[in-house]
């Protein structure tokens, strides 16, 4: 690269740093988020399908990425299944608006107990009184308040990507003790494409990155919701967190 080019990206890179600085909270990053909060929160069912990987530290200090597949399906406001594939192992999930069931295919048992009428209420239960956190849970409670409740201190537009063939803008927020990006889709349905969380708590900043594949108008059978046990399946009981307890 010529030196007046060089000269040139150091420019332009100082004058993009510059900007960040006198705006820490870009509106139209922080408008991004509420847009996809109320678009999700209107959305009375879909498919999902997504790629995940996530980096784990080994004890001789090497960085591992781990990759593993999820399914969602979910009909609001009382129907969610969610299957979690690695390595050929699946854990599932069914909630039919009465009760739900975890299962686990690679130990062969599952636990079923009574559910509230809502997806939403279920979250909470699930949280509160088992310490269980699903995966992309954040899908259903993220609404137009939320990027204030978790407190972001910074918000940045960086431009546009192409992603699985899709157009998306690419946003980088900052929270405590997390970093993260994200990948929306372009148009009138604001849907991730894609997302990347580092954590600052952690001094090996490992990070964690999805890919969202989403289906809008497929229908999805209502047997999908419906757990039956397979051949020698063995029920355990589930585990309640005692009072200040947390996994």
């Amino acid at each position: 690269m010529k030196p007046r080019h060089i000269a040139l990206a150091l420019l332009l890179a100082c004058g993009c740093a510059q900007a960040a600085d006198k705006n820490e909270r870009d509106p139209a990053a922080l408008a991004a988020l509420s847009s996809m909060g109320s678009y999700l929160q209107g959305l009375d069912r879909f498919s999902l399908s997504t790629r995940s990987e996530t980096d784990q530290q080994l004890d001789s200090g090497q960085t591992i990425a781990f990759q593993h597949h999820t399914q969602v399906l979910a009909v609001r406001p009382d129907k969610l299944y969610v299957n979690v594939d690695q390595a050929g192992a699946s854990r599932r999930f069914f909630y039919d608006g009465k009760h739900f069931t975890l299962y686990d295919q690679r130990l062969n048992y599952y636990t079923r107990e009574p559910a509230p009428e809502s997806i939403d209420k279920l979250l909470d239960l699930l949280d509160d009184r088992y310490g269980i956190e699903l995966p992309l849970a954040d899908l259903f409670r993220w609404s137009p308040g939320t990027a204030d409740e978790v407190g972001i201190s910074q918000a940045y537009t960086i431009g546009k990507d192409s992603i699985d063939g899709q157009r998306c803008v690419h946003y980088a927020y900052r929270q405590p003790e997390i970093d993260w990006q994200l990948w929306l889709r372009e148009g009138p349905q604001p849907l991730p494409c894609r997302l990347v969380i580092t954590r600052r708590d952690d001094a090996e900043r490992p990070r964690h990155s999805v890919s969202f594949a989403w289906d809008l108008s497929s229908p999805i059978s209502p047997d999908a919701f419906a757990f039956t046990p397979p051949a020698k399946a063995l029920p355990v009981p589930l585990v309640q967190l005692r009072a200040g307890e947390r996994p």
